[in-house]
């Protein structure tokens, strides 16, 4: 504190001395802080009694909102900006944003889609849907939104056309057995779905678990169905990048694994006697229907994707593969603020308690050790046996020969939709190029002039590949007897 107080009171006499009073004042308040944090410092240092720090700050806050009543959620917001990283204050509109990418959750008709050839497709819809309500099909190729001809738009580009207000309509004409099919679809809320699953190989699934919301349970049921129907019974659990979520939804989601009436998490609340435990509710009463688990931690695994991978490993149900976890230990809650006059207030965030692993261990701050470590590399994208790049000519639709199926190569390597990976400037590649183009803040032409292939180059040279060696080591470990 004293060598604090004394920095402090070295920067504001350096900057009276320098330049002035009123010059050290118009500082935009940098000056004016130091010195409240001097003065503040050595009151305190100084001071006989003990003095309550929280009556010093609410007089404090009292004073300036007699001064500046619209200074009131600024204030609380600087409040909850002196907590950990993970507490603080939400507007009404920020906790809606929150809420959305918490929940996965957008405004659209319902359905998933992927440039095909001709057209953007249809690739599923989901189940009661607005799109499903009025007819859309799996299978069927957006034509028209709203009198509009999409048929050269790329899959962003119709996204953005669909989606708009929710409760508005918008009017998609579909290709279906060679007739097109108008249909009105009315825009609502959409949740996303949090969980993926497929089969490997025999006897081996893989569940992907992207996030925690009040849907996720019921999608790892249908997974879990799924696995039981193909006879798989060693699994994969990709819990990487998984930021954790709704602490019900966690413990739902566990309880597919972990034997009813076991310990899943113990809460210490700062209020203690809120302190409680939670246990499995699932329908496991024996030995758990999979022999062999194998889940998959990295570094953004958090809170939630911790707790689940924490719970198999200390049931000896699996093992982690991947590297350390990020540590947060911690659950929050949300403290509603009540409106005021004609102020409506948002929320606060707040950290409210730290849990411990079924085995007692706290991770805050330290995450979990896998028992496997493994780093995945990221490695240049390997051009080699692709044919070379010619920058030396323009491309454009109708051209052909073996620089237009570098190019192809190209864009097919990074995720681009490019149709038939052949020698042939198709309209496919048009549409391609442009999407490239608008990206690059390049004029979006569609033809693959100097400008853009010297561009494209660039960007090929720059991308990085994944080894996901994480998700090979899982295979070696469920694949041994």
């Amino acid at each position: 504190m004293k060598q604090i107080a004394k920095k402090l009171l070295v920067i504001v006499l350096a900057v009276v001395m320098t330049f002035g009073c009123g010059a050290a004042y118009a500082e935009n308040g940098i000056v004016e802080s130091a010195y409240f944090d001097m003065v503040l410092i050595n009151i305190l240092k100084n001071y006989k009694f003990d003095v309550d720090m929280p009556s010093m700050v609410s007089g404090i806050a009292h004073k300036l909102l007699e001064k500046h009543p619209e200074m009131l959620e600024e204030l609380i917001e600087i409040a909850g900006d002196q907590m950990d990283q993970y507490s603080g204050y939400y507007s009404p509109e920020e906790l809606t944003e929150f809420a959305n990418i918490f929940n996965a959750s957008y405004v659209g008709i319902g359905v998933t889609v992927q440039r095909m050839i001709g057209s953007v497709g249809i690739v599923s819809v989901t189940p009661d849907s607005t799109a499903e309500a009025a007819g859309i099909l799996a299978g069927d190729r957006i034509v028209k939104v709203d009198g509009h001809d999409v048929t050269d738009f790329s899959v962003n580009e119709l996204v953005a056309l669909i989606q708009g207000e929710e409760g508005t309509e918008v009017q998609i004409t579909v290709l279906r057995d060679g007739k097109e099919i108008p249909l009105t679809v009315k825009r609502a809320a959409i949740n996303g779905n949090t969980v993926g699953y497929r089969k490997l190989e025999n006897g081996i699934g893989y569940l992907q678990i992207v996030s925690f919301n009040g849907s996720t349970p019921g999608e790892i049921g249908i997974a879990d169905a799924y696995f039981k129907q193909e006879g798989i019974r060693k699994l994969i659990i990709d819990l990487r990048n998984n930021p954790g979520g709704e602490l019900i939804s966690v413990v739902n989601s566990i309880s597919y694994f972990v034997p009813r009436g076991k310990n899943v998490i113990s809460i210490e609340y700062a209020n203690e006697s809120r302190n409680t435990s939670l246990r499995s509710v699932g329908d496991i009463k024996g030995t758990p229907y999979y022999n062999k688990i194998v889940v998959l931690v990295n570094g953004e695994t958090a809170s939630g994707g911790e707790l689940f991978a924490g719970n198999i490993r200390d049931h000896g149900l699996g093992t982690l593969v991947g590297v350390s976890t990020l540590g947060k230990g911690t659950v929050q809650e949300f403290m509603q603020l009540p409106e005021i006059g004609d102020l409506k207030l948002g929320s606060v965030k707040l950290t409210t308690a730290e849990y411990l692993l079924p085995g007692g261990e706290h991770i805050n701050g330290k995450g979990i050790m896998p028992e496997h470590w493994v780093a995945n590399r990221q490695v240049r994208l390997d051009t080699s046996e692709m044919e070379p790049l010619d920058l030396l000519r323009d491309y454009k639709e109708g051209d052909s020969g073996a620089g237009v199926l570098a190019i192809k190569q190209r864009f097919n390597a990074v995720g681009y939709f490019v149709g038939e990976v052949n020698d042939q400037y198709d309209r496919e590649l048009t549409i391609t190029v442009r999407q490239y183009q608008r990206g690059a803040n390049l004029p979006a032409t569609g033809v693959m002039d100097y400008e853009t292939l010297i561009r494209f180059r660039k960007d090929i040279e720059a991308v990085k590949v994944e080894i996901d060696q994480q998700l090979g080591r899982a295979l070696e470990l469920v694949r041994a007897k």
